[in-house]
């Protein structure tokens, strides 16, 4: 007789907010910005093409980037973690460091208003891992997320004429999701078999993940220009991933049981974008971005299913509870500059500012996408055809309280406080090669 499915009590679902955390970037779910000189300046990017990593932010600004041209890149994420719960007991997130490639190649036609590329890269790549926490049923534990986040991202852009260009990229990637919950913990209650936990270990629940990015770009006039771009949601998919959860409390089944599991309601928000650059001298360049993330939309609750189990008499479908996030629409401001102080070697600089769309009554150490502020730095060296690039970005400390009371939306309990850093450095290489004469006046250094 198959029995109905069982409903993992509320406590569990603060498992759910390890799945994501491995896309906690810096604007909510998304990086500052990809490749080493836009993290220098701030994440600046939609009225500025830079190399073939462009495609990556506005379409349309690789028309602007005649013959042969690639980027390699490689960015580390090193996030810093700590919370303390209602009961003034401190946790720190173990120290880790995560890599984020990124590569492009964009060709641009000799006559013809054509240019195609086509570009890998590494949209998230951090993690929570807490070891030897204490958990609400007595037993010391560990807990541990990962997510893993890949497009690739074949683009075209138009040039409308000299001035003005109109560019799409399809954006088709892969995203997996693992992560346990004090998988060694196994406790039944037989008063309130509600009341009861098993320890849950999920390994890469995956799927399709597919988005639709367009761009305009507009050389008003030949020192100042301007980008606007729109992303739609993300289309996601994470589905038929292994789950292990520890029925060896369980006076029935009393093993551990695997399942096949999926996962629904984690979902990147579309965005919108205007950005301009301007150059107030031959050295000098300027720009500012404003972005908005629609995540109101994007990220309500999230939902893990499990079924198929391997062993007879286990429960056939686990369903966890949804766990709330009702995440807020989120401002970013971006503001930074680059300065050609030799013929070879250019600086740069750049702040960034983007709203918490976290609701204190939320919040969760597991997935503290909160930070707000951020400053950078940058510079890159041309050597021959090739520019050599680094920039560093510092997310400063941001401190958030959690006093919702309601123990099914935030099992950490009343005046639950995260606090959470980062530091990413960004490291690249570019070049081009059969460059022809670009269609609109570029730096002399790019020459």
């Amino acid at each position: 007789m198959r029995r109905e499915p069982t409903t993992v009590p509320a406590v569990v679902a603060v498992l759910l907010l390890l799945l994501p955390a491995s896309l906690a970037a810096t604007n909510g779910m998304y990086m500052t910005g990809y490749g080493a000189e836009t993290m220098g300046r701030g994440g600046v990017n939609l009225a500025i093409s830079d190399r073939s990593l462009a495609l990556n932010f506005n379409p349309a600004g690789i028309s602007q980037l005649q013959g042969n041209h690639f980027s390699v890149n490689l960015s580390l994420l090193a996030p810093s973690l700590e919370y303390e719960n209602a009961l003034n007991r401190a946790f720190d997130g173990e120290d880790k460091i995560f890599p984020l490639p990124a590569m492009a190649y964009v060709r641009g036609g000799k006559e013809t208003p054509w240019t195609w590329g086509v570009g890998f890269v590494a949209q998230g790549g951090m993690g929570a891992t807490f070891e030897r926490e204490l958990t609400f049923f007595g037993t010391v534990d560990e807990t541990f997320s990962e997510v893993r986040f890949m497009t690739l991202n074949p683009t075209v852009a138009y040039s409308i004429n000299e001035d003005m260009s109109i560019g799409a990229a399809l954006n088709i990637g892969y995203a997996d999701a693992s992560f346990a919950l004090f998988p060694d913990t196994s406790f039944f209650n037989p008063i309130n078999p509600e009341q009861s936990f098993f320890g849950v270990n999920m390994k890469q629940a995956g799927g399709l993940q597919t988005n639709l990015r367009l761009g305009w770009w507009w050389r008003a006039q030949p020192n100042f220009s301007v980008g606007l771009v729109y992303q739609t949601e993300t289309e996601s998919s994470y589905e038929d991933g292994d789950l292990w959860m520890n029925f060896t409390g369980h006076p029935f089944v009393g093993q551990t049981v695997r399942y096949k599991a999926d996962m629904e309601g984690f979902t990147f928000a579309a965005q919108a974008g205007l950005g301009i650059a301007f150059r107030p001298a031959s050295r000098w360049m300027v720009g500012a971005d404003l972005k908005r993330y629609f995540w109101d939309d994007a990220i309500d609750s999230i939902t893990v299913r499990a079924y198929d189990p391997d062993l007879e008499g286990a429960p056939p479908e686990v369903v966890l509870p949804p766990f709330v996030f009702n995440w807020e629409d989120q401002w970013v401001v971006a503001l930074g500059a680059d300065y050609r102080a030799t013929e070879l070697l250019t600086l740069r600089g750049g702040i960034n500012y983007g709203e918490n769309p976290v609701p204190d009554e939320t919040l969760t150490p597991l997935f503290p996408a909160n930070i707000d502020r951020h400053l950078s730095f940058g510079v890159s060296y041309l050597f021959g055809n090739k520019l050599l690039e680094f920039g560093i970005e510092r997310a400063f400390d941001s401190e958030q309280v959690n006093n919702n009371a309601n123990p099914a939306v935030n099992p950490f309990g009343p005046a639950s406080r995260v606090e959470h850093s980062q530091w990413t450095a960004s490291f690249g290489i570019s070049w081009a090669l059969d460059r022809r004469k670009a269609r609109s006046p570029k730096p002399e250094w790019e020459d």
